[in-house]
């Protein structure tokens, strides 16, 4: 959604707020949510190079921000106030509440579920990285979860049945809510799912689920970890949808997304589906205020809305029972996490195409192989890395993954391959995409040589998918993260490198 379609939709927040009810008889409900935590239960800063961009622009504090214990707190907080006011609060979690930090390594999405029922929990999603696990893992998950999950994508091989209820319908006064959710369909190749579920389009269990719940429900919310883009076609293929509660692509929405219906203003409906997504790692508790009333048919619409991030910050107390459990999980590993391994001299973080979190871990591979190049695919790293000391806990943040260091050999011409179609993270090459197509590239300050084969490095995943017709392929079974805690001892201090190394222009 561009800038001019998001103004729309907040204009039109401001004139449908102005207009009247055309029933007398409503109801209110309060969306409390979060998404994408990643096992981000303590606070966090970001760097100041990420915060002046465009992604975080309107985030007003982005230091010793977060924190699940703060964050219930905010949640009492807005419970007690609409409570005084009659109108019932809802907290909702849309996927992705592992995978991240030391709690994910050590605790597989234990801790963050314990945190999520202690702060109160209504509804939630699985995101694909609680599929990150073993199905036994995964299932152990869902037994410990005390708030409702649903999801109706995720079918069982061997019984044919959804892995969990696709909805629940609730009542908010007079007003029947039915609640279903979605996974990515990128989910399916994770272990849990390679292992016992199928993923189903996202699209038709939409259909599907929507046609199900005609007649039994008045208002339609979806609990999303899809994805932005799809909650947008979501929203204009499946419109009997109301509210879309997303998660998967890191989305910062501080007003809602309002996806149009039709053209027509119409004073009992917004006339379209709102989405909300809360970006990531709970800097930001989402807020999402709806009031329902009847048409002119005497169908329950959702009349008005407000949506609004609510920063997570440090003047906001700690919930003691929350921080207790908290620090219940995170007391017994502390001591291993807070172990020094060197000094940064400034932040690694992302500037445009220049990645130097990225070309951080893409140089220690090629240096400790001693290969001619090394590749990462973008995602692969999940944070950047603060100016100052840097901890081992600090470094898993960055890389809470269990990939292995992979070696190989590619020919010129595959190694060409490689570029113009993932455009990875590099060292030891320079090159510009443009519009997908390679117009330029260099190893070690020479020209590509399609007929020269050269050594290559990458991680244990992107191997796994990218790196086809390869020779000398050897998974060195050293954990990529092993691999950049000893290269930064070495260094002493590491320098992040802002190089201009990976261009890419016109990637859609």
């Amino acid at each position: 959604m561009n800038k001019l379609t998001r103004l729309l939709a907040g204009l039109t927040i401001v004139l449908l707020s102005l207009s009247p009810v055309a029933a007398a008889q409503t109801a209110s409900l309060t969306i409390l949510h979060t998404n994408d935590t990643h096992g981000h239960l303590l606070p966090f800063s970001y760097p100041d190079s990420a915060a002046s961009g465009r992604e975080l622009q309107g985030l007003r504090t982005y230091k010793d921000i977060g924190g699940i214990a703060r964050r219930a707190t905010l949640v009492q907080r807005i419970r007690a106030e609409q409570k005084a006011r009659g109108v019932e609060t809802w907290l909702i979690d849309a996927g992705d509440y592992s995978d991240g930090t030391p709690f994910s390594i050590e605790y597989h999405g234990e801790a963050d579920v314990a945190a999520m029922n202690a702060t109160g929990y209504d509804f939630g999603t699985i995101g694909n990285h609680e599929t990150n696990n073993t199905m036994a893992q995964l299932r152990r998950l869902i037994a410990q979860t005390k708030y409702t999950l649903v999801c109706a994508n995720a079918i069982e091989r061997t019984t044919g049945k959804p892995l969990l209820q696709p909805f629940v319908i609730r009542k908010v006064g007079p007003v029947r809510v039915a609640i279903f959710g979605l996974l990515t369909k990128e989910s399916a190749t994770y272990p849990a799912a390679k292992e016992a579920f199928d993923v189903t389009a996202e699209i038709d269990a939409a259909r599907q689920t929507v046609a199900t719940l005609r007649g039994q429900a008045d208002i339609i919310v979806l609990i999303s970890h899809a994805g932005d883009d799809m909650d947008q076609r979501l929203a204009d293929e499946v419109p009997d949808i109301d509210v879309i509660v997303g998660g998967h692509s890191h989305t910062r929405i501080p007003s809602g997304e309002l996806i149009w219906h039709s053209q027509d203003l119409k004073a009992s409906s917004v006339n379209g589906t709102v989405i909300v997504q809360a970006h990531q790692w709970g800097g930001e508790l989402g807020r999402l205020d709806l009031l329902f009333a009847k048409d002119e048919t005497g169908a329950w619409r959702v009349d008005r809305y407000r949506a609004r991030l609510i920063p997570v910050s440090a003047d906001t107390p700690e919930d003691p029972g929350v921080a207790a459990v908290v620090n219940q999980f995170w007391k017994p590993i502390a001591p291993r996490y807070a172990e020094v391994v060197g000094q940064a001299s400034g932040e690694f973080s992302s500037r445009g195409d220049d990645l130097a979190e990225y070309n951080l871990m893409t140089d220690a591979l090629r240096e400790s192989t001693h290969s001619d190049f090394a590749v990462e695919n973008m995602g692969g790293i999940r944070a950047p890395l603060l100016k100052g000391t840097v901890t081992r806990g600090d470094l898993v943040t960055l890389d809470p993954f269990s990939n292995t260091v992979v070696t190989f050999k590619l020919t010129g011409k595959e190694l060409r391959q490689v570029l113009q179609r993932y455009a990875p993270a590099v060292s030891g090459i320079r090159y510009r995409l443009e519009n997908r197509t390679l117009v330029e590239a260099t190893v070690a300050g020479a020209p590509l040589d399609d007929n020269r084969t050269y050594t290559g490095v990458t991680n244990s995943y992107f191997a796994g998918y990218a790196i086809k017709g390869a020779t000398d392929v050897s998974d060195t079974k050293k954990p990529r993260l092993d691999v950049l805690i000893q290269y930064i001892r070495d260094k002493g201090t590491i320098r992040p490198a802002y190089d201009g190394r990976r261009v890419v222009v016109n990637d859609r």
